[in-house]
């Protein structure tokens, strides 16, 4: 991502932002109605989402961008049911799932929930945004 990003620096105009939207370490939570029940099962999504932190760091070390501002939200990627959420998970998401346990937990808490409440996964994103800083 470092070599996208000093490449992005050369093409960009000089006045030119780059928006980097990307989930945080922070493993993503499955919930129903706010309450987390469990998480979803990476491989390697909290080294890769690291990763790119590091990346954006190294070029504003670099002196190629500066951080201009940066927000935090929680994405939410609802399921009809939590089967459908889990099937949307294998399908979707690099190495990644939603444990039997997990599904165990959802169901019980579907019973047990207002009418109409739906399984979420909530991950939590960083948004920075970095301005392009003429080469020095």
């Amino acid at each position: 991502m470092v070599d996208a990003l000093r490449r992005t620096h050369e093409v960009l105009m000089p006045d030119g932002v780059v928006i980097d939207v990307h989930p945080t370490v922070e493993p993503a939570a499955v919930d129903v109605g706010g309450e987390t029940v469990g998480h979803v099962e990476t491989e390697d999504a909290p080294q890769r989402h690291a990763a790119a932190d590091a990346a954006v760091r190294a070029v504003v070390d670099e002196g190629l961008f500066r951080v201009d501002r940066i927000a935090h939200f929680d994405f939410h990627t609802y399921g009809d049911s939590i089967e459908e959420l889990r099937d949307y998970i294998a399908a979707n998401w690099r190495a990644a799932r939603i444990n039997d346990v997990v599904m165990q937990r959802t169901r019980a808490s579907l019973l047990v929930s207002a009418p109409g409440v739906k399984p979420r996964v909530r991950e939590r994103v960083r948004l920075t945004l970095l301005r392009r800083l003429a080469p020095s």
